[in-house]
């Protein structure tokens, strides 16, 4: 068996403009879950989002023809309980939707790199250097702070929707860390397309599980935000992907917390809604500490400037799954023992420096 290996032409600003569209769907995605989120059942959005979002990726599959790539599978178990892990986060996302302002829900989902760093330790049995332990305690320390607003209101009588809607959205961003340690197993065997397509396919299956628990018929409006959340939410992971084809994952992944300022843009237009003063500071350490560890990985390795391939600390709930953009037609498919083998079979600079392009991970919400 042998592997034809390619490369993608970087382009920087082109795979900028590529992830801040990307994070522009995302925060639509959530907006107009937003819309529907005291009216619809969480389920039912869940499947919405699921289903109508396979229409612009297996079109994309199509159009880039990957189709096939996305069918084959070593792991079908696996992609299961990957897909049921990622909709209880996507469920518990989406109704928290319904009790906290959309920057404030969106701001929790970026404890999900920090979790993730956890859970590779405990899970994956990965080392995890002290400077890491460190700036995830600060990171924890500003989820803290979020949370404290939330306790306040229920504490001075004002209900417990608050504090609620915090857990759903802060108990789906831990989940959501799990489903990207199970992702990164995956990619041993499966390929990017596959991952994703069968995430859908799960998901959908899983949100149209809950029809007995009561769904509504939507009326014109309702069900047009609902086909919309799924279209926003399927460009929004194509243009992820597309970005990393660009621009390194180091480069890219720290616009990820755009989606936080469209979020706030959007709370504030489209429902009156201004995240609190400790709400933004939290979210703000939570950023830096995400920031600083994509920057320590980025740096500490002798000046190299990649991420390092055993931990992608960026990754998140919207993010997809380790895309090896090195080989043709079976990109990610390669078990290690075989990438190893065609490693030492490499004798030119060139060769070698390909196999060291930026991975990324690309995981649906």
């Amino acid at each position: 068996m042998s592997v034809t290996h390619r490369t993608f032409p970087m382009n920087a600003p082109a795979g900028i403009a590529l992830q801040i569209s990307a994070t522009f769907f995302f925060a639509v995605m959530s907006a107009l879950v937003r819309f529907v989120a005291d009216d619809v059942p969480s389920g039912q959005v869940v499947f919405a989002r699921s289903a109508f979002g396979l229409v612009p990726l297996v079109v994309w599959l199509l159009w880039r023809g990957r189709m096939s790539s996305a069918l084959v599978t070593r792991q079908p178990f696996g992609h299961v309980v990957r897909g049921l892990v990622g909709v209880s986060a996507m469920w518990l996302s989406f109704a928290a939707l319904a009790f906290i302002p959309l920057a404030e829900a969106v701001a929790f989902t970026y404890a999900t790199p920090l979790v993730a760093v956890v859970l590779a330790a405990i899970l994956l049995g990965e080392r995890v250097p002290s400077y890491r332990w460190a700036v995830l305690g600060v990171g924890f320390a500003g989820i803290l702070i979020m949370l404290w607003p939330s306790f306040t209101h229920a504490s001075l009588g004002s209900g417990p929707g608050p504090l609620i809607g915090a857990a759903m959205a802060l108990v789906g961003a831990v989940i959501a860390g799990l489903a990207v340690t199970q992702v990164r197993h995956l990619t041993r065997t499966e390929t990017s397309e596959a991952i994703v397509f069968y995430f859908s396919i799960v998901a959908s299956l899983a949100g149209l599980a809950t029809i007995p628990f009561g769904w509504v018929i939507p009326d014109v409006r309702t069900a047009l935000i609902l086909i919309a959340t799924g279209i926003a939410g399927g460009l929004g992971q194509i243009l992820m992907t597309a970005a990393t084809r660009y621009a390194p994952a180091s480069v890219v992944a720290p616009l990820n917390y755009a989606t936080l300022l469209w979020a706030m843009v959007f709370g504030v237009l489209a429902f009156g809604e201004w995240p609190g003063s400790l709400v933004l500071a939290g979210a703000a350490i939570v950023v830096c500490a995400g920031l600083v560890l994509v920057w320590r990985e980025r740096h500490g390795r002798g000046g190299q400037g990649h991420v390092s391939q055993n931990l992608d600390v960026t990754a998140g709930v919207h993010e997809a799954p380790r895309d090896y953009v090195v080989s043709q037609g079976t990109r990610g498919t390669d078990p290690p023992g075989l990438r190893r083998l065609e490693h030492q079979k490499m004798t030119s600079e060139e060769d070698r420096k390909i196999l060291e392009l930026p991975h990324r991970k690309a995981v649906s919400r």
